[in-house]
């Protein structure tokens, strides 16, 4: 809003609350009001109340005491935290419409030039106590565009739960990056039918490999063609699906890790079987010596030392999850119904989309307006906390 003082100089009534509120989506106010979080409230219907008190508790981490009595202390709303906490389990929807809308502008942009590249992978968070509920996030990252376009959110077990690429839309030309959780058939098949192609770290349990006459594949003949450190090599294999006559061609990248590598993959290899009371297979130790990657990009466009760059790349998403973590707190899960828990999962989910968003596009905005905001993540971070903690406008402050 612009106002004129009785000197006739012009100032913005702006406060950092709005500067907050321009960068979400354009239609947040219509999708709360036709959600059902509004539903049955006598009071603070204003969506941008309710917003406000949500955010106090999803992106500044006040539990719903603290968050209650910071709200009345600002003026922003007057509830109890038993109300507030009915209003959070009302949000789930609201909150993954919200998320819909944050992917828009991924789900309608064309601009790409021949390939998009899709980092790929899943994440576990569990609610206090023995018996808390775990949930797992599905999570699509995108490059060079170093943001997230697409995640899904299950709990951890049951039909469909799983990690796999399945859970996610795939366009044509897209690039699948993924860990050897997705080392599957049937994620390779999905990919593969509507265009993209993929790139997975090579899961010997879980995915066979054969040659073209259907008998199996001896990767021990490739990793003895390879005695040192940094050589590579590749060939042509088969996977098979469950149906008859499914088969999919397919290329085994490898390259040697050094000896220090090696070692630690083994060291791992060891305390997952013994966590699992089994011994490691003799083709699984072999593997610990290199990195083995199943890709069906093709071989023209896509040499051997362009398909082990790429899939360099997998470790951004990394940490990402490691920023979900430690600035987002998405790690344990303060909930403890299946319906609280899901509205603060989406909820977190919208604020860590939020926080890339804004690092990605804003320079600045009030109470810094004109200044950037450098640093690192979690001061970022920070900054934001204090735009939805504070309500005072620009023109009050000494800045």
């Amino acid at each position: 809003m612009i106002s004129t003082t009785s000197n006739n100089f012009i100032r913005e009534d702006i406060s950092a609350w709005d500067d907050f509120l321009e960068c979400l989506p354009a239609n947040w106010r219509e999708i709360a009001k036709t959600s059902n979080v509004l539903k049955g409230q006598r009071k603070d219907k204003d969506p941008e109340t309710l917003l406000h008190v949500l955010m106090l508790h999803l992106l500044c981490g006040y539990s719903l005491r603290e968050t209650s009595a910071i709200a009345a202390e600002a003026g922003i709303a007057s509830l109890s935290d038993v109300a507030l906490l009915k209003r959070l389990r009302k949000s789930s929807d609201m909150f993954k419409r919200l998320c819909s809308e944050m992917f828009c502008k991924f789900e309608n942009n064309e601009d790409f030039t021949d390939y998009r590249i899709r980092l790929i992978d899943g994440t576990m968070i569990k609610e206090p106590g023995q018996f808390g509920t775990q949930w797992r996030i599905h999570y699509s990252f995108l490059l060079p565009e170093m943001t997230c376009d697409s995640f899904k959110l299950t709990t951890a077990t049951g039909p469909g739960t799983g990690e796999g690429l399945e859970h996610f839309k795939v366009k044509p030309n897209d690039i699948i990056l993924a860990d050897r959780g997705y080392s599957r058939f049937n994620c390779f098949s999905h990919v593969k039918k509507n265009g993209g192609f993929s790139c997975v770290r090579w899961n010997s349990g879980a995915l066979p490999l054969y040659n073209a006459d259907g008998s199996a594949f001896n990767i021990q003949h490739l990793f003895k063609s390879l005695p040192s450190e940094g050589m590579c090599g590749e060939t042509n294999v088969f996977i098979h699906g469950d149906a008859p006559g499914e088969t999919l061609p397919c290329r085994v990248c490898v390259i040697r890790k050094n000896d220090e590598s090696a070692a630690r993959a083994r060291r791992l290899l060891w305390r997952e079987a013994n966590k699992k009371h089994i011994t490691p297979t003799q083709l699984a130790l072999f593997g610990c010596d290199f990195i083995i990657l199943i890709t069906t990009l093709p071989s023209d466009s896509f040499d051997l030392k362009a398909v082990l760059r790429l899939y360099r790349l997998r470790w951004q998403v990394e940490l990402v999850f490691k920023r979900f973590k430690s600035v987002a707190r998405i790690g344990a899960l303060p909930k403890y119904t299946d319906s609280s828990a899901e509205a603060w999962l989406y909820g977190k989910m919208f604020v860590a989309l939020l926080v890339e968003r804004l690092s990605s596009h804003l320079g600045a905005f009030s109470p810094w307006r004109n200044v950037a905001c450098s640093g690192s993540t979690k001061k970022f971070v920070e900054r934001i906390q204090g735009f939805v903690s504070y309500h005072d406008p620009v023109g009050d402050s000494d800045d």
